[in-house]
């Protein structure tokens, strides 16, 4: 895939990846809206519900259960009511309607009393009862109802029986009338609250989809050019062998008479070459199967005094026949949990590199002992150390501080790759520090208990 089709082929993963949060939020919006709407509409009729609900029980002498509201609550739900009488075939009988301000003038008991006229200042209101109709088809049904686009009411019917001890309304149908415009206005502003803020929050989803979509794509744009560049430096590094084998094979074609002995030197570079390739590719197949989980660490108990001396004695020989120093502290005779040949390999890797960018003269120290609850290897040189902009990226894969340095030592940028794999594996954390007045530190410490495989 060319850099082109890559960019191509991430735009439209990041488009998926903001339509896909985008739907997500409005779902969850829609849901939070619909979930508000059906909680609050019912709840803003409780009051008036319970308090007509306990008039039709007063009405038909009946005792009140479910609980009566407040006696403040049952006041400013009586005012707002008002009662009309209809006989079997709908006629309304109390045609002044008994309305809240002509309740108090009119007695229960004078059913034809009622048909007087209202007070001043209730002709309107006593004109807008006056167009409910009897409905059979709701009888002891809450119903609401509009009229002039401007009233609205919740209505309760009902059938009054003639055994009725409330002998005014015996045998004749009433309906609890309730003004509602407060309550309607109410669901009005919330609604209209509810619809802005949905509006609201669905263009924040939007800009906030976006940006997920923009963060989301982030790591694999990284791991995208990490991979590119891992992929490119492992074709230039196994071409560097490869070329040398190539025409040190293509040299000797050119002398098929010679004897083995002459062309010592050619073969000798050519298995050198073939050592160093054979190395690369192990290196890349263990981090291949690290990066897939395929490599897992085998723990087991080791007397850790006794290992750390077998690992490091060959380095002192090492370090004699390049003229340097090499020294070691170690303060842990206990016996730790640890996959004993990764442990080997990390202490080797960072053995190997102190010698390599260390000048003869030079000391290198191995350090191990118990800090707290955790046990710690140091690796200390006097070399040429480790500039600040470059400490950040030395576990980096194929990053190498002294490119030239390191390929006339045999290098190829992998082995603190590694190192920090093994060091990640056991739950260890490495630092790195400079050893004043030059040369450089690193510090990898474990936990004292065993990792989990």
């Amino acid at each position: 895939m060319n850099k082109k089709q890559a960019t191509h082929a991430f735009g439209r993963q990041q488009w998926w990846l903001f339509l896909s949060e985008l739907i997500s939020f409005a779902l969850i919006f829609l849901s939070l809206g619909t979930i508000l709407w059906r909680v609050f509409q019912p709840s803003i009729y409780q009051g008036v519900d319970r308090g007509i609900r306990v008039q039709r029980q007063l009405l038909l002498n009946k005792p009140v259960t479910g609980g009566a509201p407040s006696q403040d609550a049952f006041r400013a739900i009586a005012f707002r009511t008002s009662i009309l009488v209809f006989d079997r075939k709908g006629k309304l009988l109390n045609g002044a309607v008994n309305t809240p301000a002509t309740r108090q003038q009119t007695s229960p008991s004078a059913k034809s009393d009622s048909s007087s006229s209202a007070p001043n200042g209730q002709d309107n209101y006593t004109a807008v009862l006056q167009q409910l109709k009897l409905n059979k088809g709701h009888l002891n049904e809450l119903h609401d109802v509009r009229i002039n686009q401007q009233n609205n009411f919740r209505t309760l019917t009902f059938y009054v029986p003639k055994t009725n001890s409330n002998l005014a309304y015996a045998g004749d149908y009433l309906m609890i009338v309730t003004n509602t415009d407060s309550e309607k206005a109410s669901i009005e502003v919330f609604k209209r609250v509810l619809t802005w803020s949905m509006l609201i929050f669905w263009v924040i989803s939007i800009l906030l989809s976006y940006v997920l979509a923009r963060l989301n794509m982030r790591p694999i744009l990284r791991s995208w050019q990490l991979q590119r560049e891992f992929v490119a430096n492992a074709a230039h590094e196994l071409r560097t062998p490869l070329t040398v084998i190539q025409n040190k094979l293509e040299l000797m074609l050119t002398h098929p008479n010679d004897k083995i002995m002459d062309q010592t030197e050619q073969i000798t570079l050519s298995l050198s070459e073939v050592r160093r390739l054979n190395s690369l590719t192990s290196d890349l197949l263990l981090l291949a199967r690290s990066d897939s989980n395929m490599t897992q660490i085998r723990t087991e108990t080791v007397p850790m005094k006794a290992f750390l001396t077998e690992v490091s004695q060959p380095y002192s020989e090492i370090a004699a026949s390049q003229d340097k120093q090499f020294t070691e502290q170690i303060d842990l005779d206990r016996r730790l949990t640890i996959d004993k040949q990764r442990i080997h390999q990390l202490i080797v890797i960072f053995l190997d590199n102190a010698l390599k960018y260390t000048d003869p003269g030079d000391t290198v120290t191995l350090m191990a002992r118990v800090v707290g609850t955790r046990w710690e290897l140091q690796i200390k040189d006097t070399g040429i150390g480790i500039a600040d902009a470059d400490k950040p990226h030395v576990f980096d894969r194929f990053y190498r501080v002294d490119k030239s340095r390191s390929r006339a030592t045999g290098g190829n940028g992998l082995g603190l790759s590694i190192a920090k794999w093994i060091a990640d594996s056991h739950r260890g954390r490495i630092s790195i520090t400079d050893n004043v007045p030059h040369g450089t530190i690193f510090t990898i410490s474990f936990p004292l208990t065993h990792p989990k495989n």
